[in-house]
């Protein structure tokens, strides 16, 4: 069967032949149409264009003004309008006109609509000078309630104008979520880390800190065994300064409520040991008392310490961190913690992240979150890097510095090495493990990296957010606060209803 192309093929052929004065006029009128129709086609498919730019501009229009809670008509139609010239710029195709911006206050939802004109180019041969093509965006406000926590990178890469650049940029998204929330629905809370992490000082010997000293961890670096609580008790100069170890792996990163009949569930209260007077070691801040040449056993004799005095930080060595900052609905609250944190120490980054799945926990140690499988609060965490994870490796007795994992000669990290590079990837592994976990709990993972120029970084971070979309790589101050913004606007949890 021939086609439609074929039997037009043939007519104009046939008429082309025929030189009657009829058929020639016919022939001329059946052009000027076939014309129009093709042109037609041109003008039909600018207007589709302009329709997908108007409702691209409308879309960002809705989104922008549904931000604002307390807004009014006239000041909306104003930001609207802005948003509509700045995502449909007068180079385009088409333009705008009769846009009106309608805020429904009894069921919080907010409507854009605006329509586009397009000068036609073929079809004005048979009087249609324009097409005009309309759209309309609608945006329901979110009533889900947000819970947050900032994971933060406060180690001392971070000093000097990046530690500023990032309580800066932290505190815009504060600005920004407080604003566009309604009171009682958004509630934030904030973990600086370093080689550990701090919980503050008023928890000392809460019954989650072990007080009794039942975790066995509490003497894996004394003898006789000791209590880190007495051992406090016992140095006359240094009390506690807040800070927690690991638990043992898988405690480590997960959210295993603390129970008193499960010792190792119990949190470890941070206590660097006091180093050998021989050998090359970082943290010799009292006399040995005893003699020999087994360092090891100089660093573990428990019975120095009661009655003397610390030099340096002593027992809080390497815990630098500002404490955590519980969720809050007081802006001024994280406001205030962001502006405290400080810049000192190394990067453990998981430890970071396992207790930033605490502060969103329901249950202790911190129990301000409600369940994570509520359906109407969003939980989200925004961690912050600048660096690769360090536990540095060292050639004595414990094999490395202390941190949060305590000496790598332990184990605690799951490998013994005295080799920076193998430490720190085990300390990657533990990363992704605590990321992977986080995520099994529905909460909307985001990552930043700020000047970080290892690809292996980037990509483990990429990979720890909930999709790589939700990772930004912050080369500058301002991509910095580019990306803590477009965290900002997603968590906003507008959605487009059509």
């Amino acid at each position: 069967m021939p086609t439609l192309s074929h039997l037009a093929d043939r007519l104009i052929r046939r008429f082309a032949r025929d030189h009657s004065g009829n058929v020639a006029m016919i022939f001329s009128l059946l052009l000027v149409a076939l014309a129009v129709l093709a042109g037609g086609a041109v003008d039909l498919n600018q207007a589709m264009n302009a329709r997908t730019r108007l409702s691209q501009a409308l879309d960002a229009a809705a989104l922008a003004v549904g931000v604002q809670t307390d807004i009014s008509t006239e000041s909306a139609t104003v930001l609207a309008t802005n948003f509509v010239t700045a995502n449909y710029p007068a180079r385009e195709i088409g333009s705008v006109r009769n846009l009106t911006v309608t805020q429904d206050r009894v069921n919080d939802r907010v409507t854009v609509q605006a329509e586009a004109a397009v000068d036609t180019l073929f079809l004005g041969l048979i009087g249609i000078e324009e097409l005009t093509v309309h759209w309309e965006s609608e945006v329901q406000r979110a009533r889900s309630a947000l819970e947050l926590v900032m994971v933060l990178d406060n180690t001392g890469s971070m000093g000097g104008s990046k530690i500023e650049s990032l309580r800066n940029a932290a505190q815009l998204l504060t600005e920004i979520l407080f604003e566009s929330s309604d009171p009682g629905r958004l509630h934030i809370g904030l973990v600086p880390f370093s080689s550990t992490v701090n919980v503050g000082t008023q928890y000392e010997r809460e019954w989650w800190l072990d007080p009794d000293g039942l975790n066995p961890l509490h003497s894996e670096n004394f003898t006789p065994a000791a209590n880190r609580w007495d051992m406090f008790d016992a140095v006359r100069n240094r009390d506690w300064g807040g800070c927690v170890e690991a638990r043992a792996i898988p405690h480590d990163i997960e959210d295993t409520l603390p129970d008193p009949g499960r010792p190792e569930t119990l949190f470890l209260p941070y206590f660097a040991p006091d180093e050998s007077d021989r050998g090359s070691y970082s943290n010799d801040y009292m006399d040995d008392q005893m003699g020999g040449y087994d360092e090891r056993a100089r660093m573990r004799n428990s019975a120095k310490y009661p009655g003397e005095r610390a030099s340096g930080a002593g027992p809080n060595w390497g815990c630098s961190a500002r404490p955590i900052t519980p969720l809050t609905d007081r802006r001024t609250t994280i406001d205030t913690a962001i502006g405290n944190m400080i810049a000192s120490g190394t990067t453990n980054i998981p430890i970071g992240v396992s207790w930033g799945i605490r502060v969103l926990s329901p249950q202790a140690p911190f129990t301000e979150g409600v369940a994570f499988d509520d359906e109407e609060t969003i939980k989200a965490m925004v961690i912050l890097t600048d660096g690769d994870n360090v536990m540095t490796g060292r050639s004595n007795q414990n094999y490395s510095d202390y941190s949060g994992y305590g000496y790598s000669r332990d184990g605690r990290l799951g490998v013994v090495s005295s080799s920076s590079s193998t430490l720190a990837d085990a300390l990657d592994d533990r990363l992704a493990d605590a990321c992977d976990y986080a995520k099994s709990l529905d909460i909307r993972v985001y990552t930043i990296t700020f000047q970080v120029s290892s690809n292996t970084t980037r990509n483990m971070m990429r990979d720890c957010a909930t999709t790589p979309w939700l990772y930004y790589d912050s080369p500058s101050e301002e991509a910095l606060r580019e990306a803590f913004e477009m965290i900002a606007g997603d968590l906003t949890n507008l959605r487009l209803s059509r």
